[in-house]
């Protein structure tokens, strides 16, 4: 696998990393766990081979007033145990993404995503094809919505997909700290309806929605919708709409003029070939 390249930081841009996370300064119950944030930050974009809190700690330098004598051991314990509102920081990355990219032109895509993980106690891990690998391993899956425009794209929301052998293991689930209310058995097609809800909601314009395969209905390909349609209002647990014939122009067409405004990462299909693996630069 190719190493990700990682430039250096001038300050301009440790200035703007900072002034990004004190955007979510009040979403810590605590103000001095959301002083480690932009720490946090910084080492996971700066270049190194691991992200894991050892090596992480040694690699950024601290401010003066985060001097301590354990940086790793004060690293580890904001990772894993500063309460945190978990949505409300999501919700601050939204309306940062939404200043840059925000265009009625936007689509939105939905995904799933493999990662290869060790162990049995890593939230939803278990033995499955993993894309990262191209084979059968342990790994985590996640669905996530993407926002696409002609301005930008960047991610927006992610859930994990917990397994059928998960949800049932209360023990098992606590040990992982899995929060009560993301405990539900939903299928990856139940999940990608939920996270485009709450992106909507929040005012993100975007009419169109493109599920993958594994996120869409069972059984047949994802064409394009409209996003409406891909909603929990419009959705049945099994299907992202009861009848695609209701949304005239969309089942197999791109959003109209969507060539003419260049939207870059547009699927376009090809004979022979699903639209969902056929990507315009």
């Amino acid at each position: 696998m190719a190493k990700a390249y990682t430039p250096e930081l001038d300050p301009e841009a440790l200035s703007r990393l900072d002034a990004y996370a004190a955007r979510s300064r009040d979403a810590f119950a605590l103000d001095r766990p959301g002083r480690w944030c932009p720490v946090y930050l910084r080492g996971l974009i700066t270049d190194g081979e691991r992200k894991s809190i050892a090596p992480l700690s040694r690699r950024v330098p601290l401010p003066p007033e985060l001097q301590v004598k354990d940086p790793e051991q004060a690293l580890q314990q904001f990772v894993s145990q500063s309460p945190w509102d978990g949505r409300a920081v999501w919700r601050r990355y939204r309306a940062v993404m939404a200043e840059a990219f925000a265009d009625p032109a936007g689509i939105f895509v939905i995904d799933d995503t493999t990662f290869p993980k060790q162990g049995k106690h890593p939230v939803g891990v278990q033995r499955q094809h993993c894309g990262a690998l191209g084979k059968k391993a342990d790994c985590q899956c996640a669905v996530s919505v993407h926002y696409v425009s002609p301005k930008g794209h960047g991610p927006l929301d992610l859930r994990l997909y917990l397994p059928e052998s998960w949800p049932g293991g209360k023990e098992r689930l606590d040990r992982a700290g899995v929060p009560e209310g993301e405990r539900r058995s939903l299928t990856k097609g139940q999940i990608a309806p939920e996270l485009l809800d709450r992106a909507r909601s929040e005012g993100l314009p975007g009419a169109w929605c493109w599920p993958t395969p594994a996120t869409a209905s069972p059984g047949r390909s994802a064409p394009a919708w409209p996003s409406e349609a891909c909603t929990t209002s419009s959705a049945s647990p099994t299907r992202w709409s009861s009848s695609p014939s209701r949304h005239a122009g969309s089942s197999r067409r791109r959003p109209p003029g969507a060539a003419r405004r260049g939207v870059t990462g547009w699927p376009r299909a090809r004979p022979g070939r699903s639209a969902s693996r056929t990507w315009r630069r």
